[in-house]
């Protein structure tokens, strides 16, 4: 298994409420592994194989908050 590396800029972070549930999101997602959850960030290793950057953003967007299209692709 092959995992990748993957960051991405949120929008709508605002306190460690934020950081709590951003982080929690991205854990209940099988496959995952979080880097690091900051405000107004977040990084992830994941296995591409059974996860999409979608589902990743999805899972943001999910717990309330937005991720710029300057992220997405990255």
């Amino acid at each position: 298994m092959a995992t990748q590396r993957t960051s991405f800029s949120i929008d709508g972070m605002g306190c460690d409420h934020c950081v709590t549930a951003v982080r929690s999101a991205l854990a209940a997602i099988d496959g995952v592994t979080v880097d690091s959850v900051d405000i107004g960030a977040a990084a992830v290793t994941y296995d591409p194989d059974a996860v999409s950057r979608a589902t990743l953003i999805d899972a943001i967007e999910s717990a309330g908050y937005s991720v710029p299209s300057s992220t997405r692709a990255s």
